[in-house]
């Protein structure tokens, strides 16, 4: 069956980012308000705050599907080949305006005395994405800032990758993906085996060191792709239970990293797997929502996620420093008990503004250049044909 574009946004995949972005910033508040067990009864919630970070997780598998669906659409229906000086374009008007922006303003704050004036090599690296990046690299100036180098280097093998994303292929880049993940992780553990614990996250996580997770994002726009391109109606049931079986595995690798915390960076098996089966999960989860999950829509379908999965970018990246910066300034000491009931709200509502800002007046008016005038044209980004008998498909969108 032949394809059909249609302009539409996978409204469930647009909440599940912005429950991601959220969920790191609920991480970093409850860091912040001094780390405590969430119980209620007998059931211990702690994982689902202690493990906000598995929101960057999320991030890098579901930006993998989208970038990818061009891709395998033309490697399945033979649709256009991806332009990718368009390609790169898209990624630079996304990514670059809203962080070069972060940088002059908090680079201003500092030479006003809000935050730590960086050094010109330290300014110098964080404009390149050099904030994670081996002994070249340089201290972020926005801690979470790290992962701004991790997906741009997904962003350069991309176009590579790409080229196994075609029937009889799609294997081998499982394949290669485990064998150089595994090999990056077990040659530099040992290396950094005594360093601190930052140090050897900068060093384990490196792109080496997550490209399973990247690649299990691009396998399940293959097999969405595939799925669409047959024309087959899709089975809700079947969907559901994929969503579900995803989330289980991410329920129990939340669990697992709770528990296992105190000999997680050691050595720990998980250490060397963790990424990856959560890149899993999330693919499970992925595709079962892009082909119509019920579940996924009753969960994430809902106009406030998928509003926090427009501004996510700007969340994700501003909420860290407002923390700081309300922490150093000691707006919450006033508070008589434990402190996380009252900072998440503000953090929260702050956060989302300065969000709500930076996506208006930064990052709409970038994606909008050389593009039809469109409400939210990052939408429109990357788009896979979806034929328009299929009822419960939605045509892609973008990151």
């Amino acid at each position: 069956m032949s394809l059909q574009s249609r302009d539409a946004e996978l409204t469930s995949l647009t909440g599940l980012r912005g429950f991601a972005a959220l969920w790191v910033l609920v991480y970093h508040v409850w860091v912040e308000a001094t780390p405590r067990l969430i119980t209620l009864g007998p059931l211990d919630l702690t994982p689902l705050f202690s493990a906000g970070w598995a929101g960057v997780d999320i991030f890098f598998t579901l930006s993998a599907f989208l970038l990818s669906l061009p891709y395998a659409s033309r490697q399945l229906e033979g649709a256009p080949r991806p332009s990718l000086r368009g390609y790169w374009l898209r990624r630079v008007q996304r990514i670059l305006p809203a962080w070069y922006a972060q940088l002059a303003i908090l680079t201003a704050l500092a030479a006003l005395g809000i935050g730590t004036l960086p050094t010109f090599t330290q300014l110098l690296g964080n404009l390149l994405l050099l904030n994670n990046f081996g002994p070249l690299g340089v201290v972020p100036i926005n801690p979470v800032s790290y992962t701004l180098a991790i997906e741009f280097s997904f962003y350069v093998i991309l176009p590579l990758l790409a080229y196994w994303l075609r029937p009889g292929r799609w294997w081998w880049l499982a394949l290669l993906a485990i064998a150089v993940t595994q090999a990056w992780r077990q040659l530099i553990f040992p290396l950094v085996a005594e360093a601190a614990v930052p140090l050897r996250v900068v060093a384990l996580e490196q792109m080496p060191g997550r490209l399973d997770q990247f690649a299990a994002g691009m396998l399940a726009a293959y097999a969405y792709t595939r799925a669409v391109a047959s024309g087959r109606r899709a089975n809700t049931n079947l969907n559901d239970a994929l969503l579900l079986a995803g989330m289980t595995l991410f329920a129990a690798l939340l669990w697992s990293a709770h528990y296992t915390v105190a000999t997680y960076w050691e050595g720990h098996w998980l250490l060397f797997t963790w990424h990856g089966l959560a890149g899993i999960a999330t693919a499970l989860m992925l595709y079962a929502g892009a082909r119509g999950s019920r579940i996924a829509r009753a969960l994430f379908d809902n106009a406030a996620l998928r509003w926090l999965g427009l501004v996510s970018f700007g969340l994700y990246l501003w909420h860290f420093p407002l923390l700081q910066w309300l922490t150093a300034t000691h707006v919450f000491d006033w508070i008589d008990g434990y402190r996380l009931p009252w900072m998440l709200p503000v953090v929260l509502l702050l956060a989302s503004l300065i969000a709500a800002l930076s996506y208006r007046w930064i990052e709409l008016p970038i994606l909008r250049l050389g593009r039809p005038r469109a409400a939210h044209p990052q939408l429109r980004t990357e788009m896979i044909a979806a034929p328009a008998a299929a009822p419960v498909e939605d045509a892609a969108r973008s990151r």
